[in-house]
């Protein structure tokens, strides 16, 4: 007799709902650095200090709303409190390392490559994706 497979979407369900959570959340991400991006390049010279100011206002916006997310819809954590809040920073260490990276290579995609700053932010999202399920998987929200 053969054994019944469970079906793909089940075996992967965290894979699925974490892939879900991250294109809201890099929808999110992305329109916020973009209003601030315009915001702030009326009020912020030179044209670097705009964008990198975006960046870092946006993502520190997308990380506490992908937390949320993530906490209890993709890994659906049950810590409450104090577990919680180490909870976040746990998952705030694991997205410095992407953040890390995004402010490196934004300036180098735009003032070297010639990117504008909106593709450069694009691209390092897809580069930053694979880090970040890891990250959040193994470290943020493993399991005790």
């Amino acid at each position: 007799m053969r054994a019944v497979r469970e079906p793909i979407w089940r075996r992967h369900q965290i894979k699925i709902r974490f892939l879900v959570v991250g294109a809201w959340n890099t929808v999110f991400g992305y329109v916020v650095f973009l209003i601030l991006n315009e915001v702030f390049n009326r009020f912020l010279s030179p044209r670097y200090v705009a964008y990198m100011t975006a960046s870092v206002l946006g993502n520190v916006l997308a990380i506490t709303n992908a937390f949320f997310f993530h906490k209890y819809f993709t890994f659906k954590s049950k810590e409450a409190g104090w577990d919680a809040l180490r909870e976040y920073f746990r998952f705030a260490g694991t997205y410095l390392f992407s953040f890390i990276i995004g402010l490196i290579l934004l300036p180098v995609f735009v003032e070297l490559l010639g990117m504008t700053p909106q593709v450069a932010a694009a691209v390092i999202i897809l580069i930053c994706t694979v880090f970040s399920y890891l990250g959040h998987s193994r470290f943020s929200f493993r399991s005790p």
